[in-house]
């Protein structure tokens, strides 16, 4: 039995070595820090969300409400920092607001 295990954590090693070279693994993390947003942020802010993305270790996130705007901005840090806590490694650097 237990040689069975070893050829499954093989495997799964070399799942995680292909998904890391192909950049597949950074593309799956960004994907959990965006649909991580609205708990994150909570339902108002993501409901005046109208474009988010991920570019070069940079979110860029656009509002459609000054007021909330300027919210983000006095938050950006502790907003980043809660962010890539949900998926467990830094994946954001900088937000970008708009």
């Amino acid at each position: 039995m237990s040689h069975r295990k070893t050829n499954t954590q093989k495997l799964g090693d070399a799942i995680k070595e292909m998904l890391r070279l192909n950049g597949i693994d950074e593309k799956i993390d960004e994907h959990l820090l965006i649909r991580s947003w609205e708990k994150t942020v909570g339902p108002l802010i993501s409901k005046h969300t109208t474009e988010i993305f991920i570019s070069g270790k940079k979110l860029f996130v656009k509002v459609d409400s000054s007021p909330l705007k300027q919210e983000l901005l006095y938050s950006k840090a502790k907003l980043m920092k809660d962010l890539n806590e949900q998926v467990g490694k830094v994946v954001i650097e900088e937000i970008v607001l708009k």
